[in-house]
């Protein structure tokens, strides 16, 4: 029996295409039929035209593309400009935006071929307050915000990979919850023309998918480098507890070092090291930027649309408004410290090994999850990827979160890859 479309990467749906062996409408179709079977359950798409989309992948299959993602589907989460599409932003005050143009991100990815699937849900402004969205592997527990449905929809294999963004941990978060890759890229490394603004210092966009080849790819058009493909390194791995490592769940104590271990039995170059101590500031000033940032970014909704607003968002505003500059100029700071004993260690390592989030998706669908271990390297504006390994009490998945350099995003997922393989392996 011929393996279903929607269960394929990116990367082996652009090989199929090419070579004849599929087209952008088969794939399409079993995409749609994955959705119309699950999505009533998981709840991914906050918007989603079926004829659309088939009829962009029939335009495809008649002027094929010569771009490397030829007619493969993609999510975009619902703060991306997609022209002629509701962009809501997670909120009933923008429930009616349509935009007239396309963002950079999307411009990019239907330069090289790509197909918008749908719309994803995401939390209110790409904060707190959760969607509609569920975790495929148990919809009792949240799937982690904001980029809920395009984790949702990858991990849930409806569409083959899907945009996100990240302020705090919203796609490490998700990523790890639902048990799938996620980059999340350094920032201003790829364009967010376009795209939602809650904070200058802390944006930045990234790609949900099940193989680390599909972040590649993705990446690879996305910033506009044409390095595609993942070269087969040795990379030098620090693996750092961090500040929060005694709220860390028990499960994810022990898968944590038992990736430590089998890293070490396999020979990698593997070594512990503790977090410098400019690290203990770094969560607070993350949050001080933050909620300061929001503060004056969504300046208008809170004056002028309040009562449409949940009561997390206004208290995250209010929070941002009752710190002074002073509060945002020692937060800087506490940045540059920590960047700068930071790029020493970079010198003796390729990439650092953190835990990706507390443990497993908290059951209930109230909350995201805690942002806690992705604050600091988002304040840091590195590089990151989620990548799934192991599972937890409840059969959850967990996840590491990988760290580069600032900049060094293609490095970074090569690494992913190769640790990926290492800790595959039988």
């Amino acid at each position: 029996m011929k393996m279903k479309s929607n269960l394929l990467s990116a990367t082996e749906i652009a090989q199929k295409i090419k070579s004849g062996q599929t087209t952008a409408t088969i794939v399409m179709q079993d995409c749609l039929a994955r959705i119309q079977e699950r999505e009533e359950l998981i709840g991914a798409f906050s918007f989603i035209d079926y004829d659309k989309a088939l009829e962009l992948a029939e335009l495809a299959d008649k002027n094929p593309s010569e771009g490397p993602l030829s007619g493969v589907p993609f999510a975009v989460k619902d703060i991306i400009d997609v022209k002629g599409y509701p962009i809501t932003q997670g909120s009933p005050i923008y429930q009616n935006r349509i935009p007239e143009k396309n963002a950079e991100c999307i411009k990019r990815l239907a330069e090289a071929g790509a197909i918008p699937i749908g719309i994803t849900v995401s939390t209110e402004f790409a904060c707190f307050t959760p969607g509609k969205t569920v975790n495929p592997h148990n919809p009792a527990h949240t799937p982690g915000g904001s980029s809920s449905g395009s984790a949702a929809a990858v991990a849930d294999k409806m569409v083959p990979f899907g945009l996100g963004s990240q302020t705090a941990a919203s796609l490490v978060r998700p990523g790890s919850y639902c048990g799938i890759f996620a980059y999340k890229s350094s920032n201003g490394y790829l364009s967010l023309d376009g795209v939602l603004g809650l904070s200058t210092n802390l944006d930045s966009l990234g790609v949900l998918a099940r193989t680390p080849d599909d972040l590649q790819l993705a990446r690879s058009v996305l910033s506009g480098d044409q390095q595609s493909s993942i070269n087969a390194v040795k990379p030098r791995i620090a693996f750092m507890k961090g500040p929060h490592w005694e709220e860390l769940s028990e499960d994810a104590k022990v898968n944590f070092e038992k990736s430590f271990a089998l890293l070490k039995e396999k020979g990698a170059q593997v070594k512990y090291v503790d977090h410098p101590k400019e690290f203990n500031l770094l969560t607070e000033a993350h949050k001080t930027i933050m909620t300061k940032d929001i503060s004056q970014s969504r300046r208008f909704e809170y004056e002028n649309c309040r009562s449409q607003l949940s009561d997390k968002f206004i208290e995250l505003v209010e929070e941002g408004l009752a710190r002074t500059d002073e509060d945002y100029i020692e937060a800087l700071s506490a940045r540059e410290r920590g960047l700068r004993v930071l790029s020493l260690m970079y010198n003796f390592y390729d990439v650092i090994i953190a835990p990706a989030t507390s443990g497993e998706a908290p059951k209930g669908l109230m909350a995201t999850g805690d942002p806690l271990y992705s604050r600091d390297w988002t304040l840091l504006q590195l590089p990151a990827v989620s990548m799934p390994f192991g599972k937890g009490k409840t059969n959850l998945p967990l996840s590491l979160q990988l760290i580069g350099w600032y900049g060094k995003d293609h490095d970074l997922i090569d690494y992913s890859a190769s640790i990926n393989d290492l800790l595959s392996e039988e």
